[in-house]
């Protein structure tokens, strides 16, 4: 199987971890209780760069064309994706969950819609059976 690392990008609530764990990949989010820091999470990271057999998704919110390739450049990702959904419905889904932290969760929302760039020219997730299609979210040499 091809080295497949997917940086999948979008605000709180939009699915990203939903879509993820349904790949089939190893995921990687910050969220879940195993990173016990930022700098464990990020060093876990850097590893899937350097393994040529990498099956991986990793979460990043990214709203901002420089985090997307940021976190692309440092897993060596193979496609970088964006998640997304209108803000009240994410808003919704949000008020919906069984966590402390919506109020927190719900500015962040607000707060990615209001950083958002697309300068890159992200693509938007096609769902797992089409991140094959060519140069669909492929990552070129210009990130």
């Amino acid at each position: 199987m091809a080295r497949t690392v997917v940086v999948l990008c979008g605000p709180p609530g939009a699915g990203k971890t939903t879509a993820a764990r349904q790949s089939g990949l190893k995921v990687f989010d910050r969220d879940d209780p195993e990173w016990m820091s930022e700098r464990h999470f990020t060093d876990a990271l850097a590893a899937i760069a350097t393994d040529p057999n990498a099956q991986a998704v990793v979460i990043r919110t990214g709203a901002t064309s420089a985090a997307r390739a940021k976190a692309a450049q440092l897993v060596a990702a193979t496609h970088v994706f964006l998640l997304t959904a209108d803000q009240n419905e994410l808003a919704q889904r949000i008020r919906q969950r069984d966590r402390a932290d919506k109020v927190n969760t719900l500015v962040g929302v607000r707060t990615w819609f209001q950083r958002f760039d697309g300068t890159d020219g992200v693509t938007d997730f096609p769902g797992w059976s089409g991140i094959h299609q060519p140069d669909l979210g492929t990552v070129s040499e210009d990130w």
